[in-house]
């Protein structure tokens, strides 16, 4: 039985921030409590309509799709109410698009402007406040963003769909709106488009009729949401149907994906009844659909009741051994509570979207897949965040420091979000943790939130004082980075352990934070649990012992987002890696062993033996298949022949692809082994996952490297969905010393039957290539104009990867016409000062 202690240091020493990166809105007031510095804002801010001196309450979109010019036709009709006195005129977002006609339904036409990607009218008369006006805007044109036409059909032709993709603030390309995520309205969707065809919108459908050779189907969602969260997609689908306790599920799909549909969302229904038993609100629409539409570029988007989703996310049982969808399903789903339901009030804020969606996401798991695989794939996301938040990608979590809204939508606000989430459910202790996500939840609905809603939420259930956790965390930038020691003395039966924090403190992160965190230390007598509250640069502690320790962990369960570094001795790891019941402590301890026997740093042969030995228990032996692999590539760099015997009998005995991957990989580094010709044959041949096919290939070729090019440009052509395994076989080609590589590489980058990810992967290997540069740049290039959207980033990627003239041309002259924020932030990483 464990036993907990709580341990302070003594004296006390101030907590210093650095200077804060993030910006605060304008128009945000101080927070207002009294002993408190004010911070981003209270939970009920003034009321964002007052922006612009109205607010939308309903939208009324009309469009009639031509798809053969991919252009569309449109009507929307704007209910609006007036936001102060005599409101005269009025703005609307809408981009690129051409404006027949404004007029007030009552009163008929308006004068309009349409510049700078806004629509200003202006009204027949001034408005008082709360004072009506319906709008409606006539207009056409080929849109550039937020529509999009895709799809093919087997003899070429097409588009065959079309989807729309608001987020962030995209969807005033196929219609007027206040294209922010503050304003929420209700809204309907009535579509006119290929008789074949069927669509999927928000809400409910409420009517369908045939034209002549069209079809026109009327949406309606009685939800008042933000403009992005307005979707529509159409085109020729395969449609299957379901329910989870009353709400009508619906799954789309082209064709070819149909027999891969019923093992993608097979757990939607779970989903979903775990989130409204979390959260304590029932799911809240008339229905959900998820649709898998051709050439998207995100994995999914959570339009409110109408996800939109990737194919990519569609496998065989091969594929699935490698990853499965559930993540995926799981995370939109979670969005319509955490960016539909609640959104957050501005950009800034969008971590409370997608870092909840993710975290939810994690619960998820934990609830039907146990402890060790949550605690896993948690540090795992930890490790996304701690790799990306540095140097110049640094700032907090709550940020304005952005050009566009897009550039927010990475690891800082997904794993890093997700990750204080974790520490925050750590501090207050599970039951509490939840109560405040439902508090939040039930008091929010419906509404704009910031940081301070949630942050006052928790605080309300807690009844703690969380200033300082938000401050840290949130509205300050960076983690703690730790050097730590300890040892033991015998005299006072003790454990002495140092702690120093070593992060800069530049770009806004603090010099010292408060870390309140769990040292376990595993004796004779069993093990327990010491909370600290580590607040100081440099910090010692003195912790009671019964005997010697086998061990001391520092931050037991690893809720901390943090790097640690101390030195241990190799019987430490080992009885860390045998007994620690925490999987990423094991993990940590079974890496530790690997670079120890990487450095030949064991002091003996007996040493290196029993190392060998345990390692090759752990893999034969351990619950958790991430301990299992780390065991396999430690192994493999540990060698001889016992190491080799045990990765040959995982790699095809063991129940988990990434063990049996990790234990090919490791046999790879024994080199030119001629018997391992055969095995890796027949475990390609076997083909358990396209991962361990992948890493049957590259074992054969490095145990017969001269027949690695000839072997590879065969094994090309085997078909897997989405063309994954040439993909991945693509990157082993390119890691070859053979003269023809380059070649090889071009022509599967213009193979236009292959998938755009495939192709992508030709270009990117294509640019590390060291002969003919000029000529690869250029072929690069061409794919610059391709309509697939992973395709295209893939090109800007790889240019940037080559970084010679011909390709800072190339990419020079591309930046001017992209409309992708994304691409032009890569383009402007790798080309300062020519771009700002």
């Amino acid at each position: 039985m464990a036993r907990r202690t709580k341990v302070l240091p003594s004296g006390f020493c101030t907590l210093l921030f650095g200077s804060l990166l993030w910006t605060a809105c304008q128009s945000q007031p101080a927070d207002g409590r009294a002993g408190r510095p004010a911070r981003e804002g209270s939970a009920r801010r003034a009321d964002p309509a007052a922006v612009r001196g109205f607010d939308v309450e309903h939208l009324a979109i009309d469009v009639a799709l031509l798809p053969e010019s991919r252009a569309i036709e449109g009507l929307t009709r704007i209910r609006l109410a007036s936001a102060r006195p005599d409101l005269a005129e009025i703005a609307l977002d809408l981009q690129g698009l051409t404006v027949r006609s404004v007029r007030d339904v009552r009163a008929g036409e308006l004068a309009w402007e349409h510049e700078d990607e806004l629509l200003r009218v202006r009204l027949d008369g001034p408005l008082d406040p709360g004072e009506l006006v319906e709008l409606e805007v006539r207009y056409d044109g080929m849109p550039r963003t937020g529509l999009h036409f895709s799809g093919l059909r087997s003899d070429g032709s097409g588009p065959t769909q079309v989807f729309s993709q608001g987020a962030p603030q995209e969807n005033s390309g196929w219609f007027p709106c206040v294209d922010r995520p503050y304003d929420r309205a209700t809204s309907e969707v009535r579509v006119t488009m290929p008789e074949r065809w069927v669509s999927f919108a928000p809400g409910v459908k409420i009517d369908s009729y045939v034209g002549e050779g069209t079809r026109t189907e009327h949406w309606q969602m009685d939800f008042a949401h933000p403009s992005y969260l307005v979707s529509l997609v159409a085109g020729e689908f395969v449609v299957k149907n379901g329910e989870w306790d009353g709400v009508p599920l619906v799954f789309a799909a082209e064709p070819q994906y149909e027999s891969m549909m019923d093992a993608t969302f097979e757990e939607t229904d779970e989903v979903l009844a775990f989130f409204s038993d979390y959260t304590g609100v029932r799911y809240p629409y008339a229905k959900y659909s998820q649709v898998a539409v051709a050439n998207f570029m995100w994995g999914g988007m959570e339009n409110i009741s109408a996800t939109t989703l990737t194919p990519l996310t569609f496998d065989d049982a091969r594929g699935r051994r490698d990853a499965q969808s559930h993540g995926l399903v799981a995370h939109e789903a979670a969005h319509q509570w955490f960016g539909d339901l609640l959104t957050c009030e501005d950009w800034s804020h969008v971590w409370l979207n997608e870092g909840f969606a993710t975290y939810m996401t994690e619960l998820y798991f934990e609830a039907t897949r146990g402890r060790d695989v949550f605690r896993a794939r948690m540090r795992d996301l930890q490790d996304e965040y701690l790799k990306m938040d540095r140097g110049g990608k640094r700032q907090a979590v709550v940020s304005g420091a952005y050009r566009d809204p897009s550039d927010l939508f990475d690891e800082q606000v997904y794993q890093g979000g997700a990750a204080r989430l974790h520490y925050l459910r750590f501090l207050v202790g599970d039951d509490a943790f939840r109560a405040g996500v439902r508090t939040y939840v039930a008091e929010n609905a419906g509404q704009s939130v910031t940081t301070a809603t949630f942050q006052e939420a928790m605080e309300k259930v807690t009844g703690e004082d969380l200033d300082w956790f938000f401050e840290q965390w949130f509205r300050s930038a960076g983690y703690p980075e730790f050097t730590l020691a300890w040892n033991y003395d015998e005299k006072r039966d003790a454990i002495r352990l140092d702690v120093r924090q070593t992060q800069a403190s530049g770009r806004g992160t603090p010099s010292v934070f408060r870390v309140p965190v769990d040292v376990e230390i595993s004796d004779a007598s069993g093990t327990s649990l010491h909370r600290l509250v580590v607040d100081e640069r440099r910090q010692r502690f003195d912790l009671p012992g019964n005997g010697k320790p086998f061990y001391v962990r520092f931050d037991k369960g690893g809720y901390v987002p943090k790097v640690v570094q101390w030195s241990k001795a190799p019987a430490e790891w080992l009885a860390i890696a045998n007994s620690d019941d925490d999987v990423n402590g094991r993990r940590d301890a079974v890496r530790a062993l690997g670079e120890l026997g990487r450095e030949a740093r064991l002091p003996n042969p007996e040493a290196r033996e029993t190392y060998v030995a345990e390692l090759s228990n752990l893999l034969k032996s351990d619950p958790s298949p991430w301990v299992r692999a780390e065991a396999a590539e430690a192994l493999g760099r540990a060698g001889g022949l016992e190491a080799r015997e045990r990765m040959k009998f995982a790699a095809r005995n063991d129940p988990e692809a990434r063990v049996r991957a990790a234990s090919l990989r490791g046999l790879a580094t024994f080199g030119t082994e001629r018997e391992m010709i055969e095995f890796a044959d027949a475990v390609f041949a076997e083909g358990f996952s396209y991962e361990t096919m992948v890493a049957a290939a590259a074992l054969r070729c490095a145990s017969a490297p001269e027949q690695a090019y000839a072997y590879l440009t065969q094994k090309l052509f085997v078909t897997s969905p989405h063309d994954e395994l040439c993909r991945l076989l693509l990157i082993e080609l390119g890691r070859l010393d053979h003269p023809a590589v380059g070649d090889q590489l071009l022509r599967w980058s213009r193979d236009s039957s292959l998938s755009g990810p495939a192709r992508g992967e030709a270009l990117r290997q294509l640019a590390q290539q060291n002969t003919n540069r000029p000529r690869n740049a250029r072929v690069i290039a061409e794919h610059l104009a391709s309509d697939d959207f992973r395709l295209r980033k893939a090109a800007v990627e790889a240019l940037v990867e080559m970084g010679d003239n011909t390709a800072r041309k190339a990419l020079e002259a591309y930046y001017e016409g992209t409309a992708s924020e994304r691409e032009k932030r890569i383009i402007e990483g790798s080309m300062r000062p020519r771009f700002p």
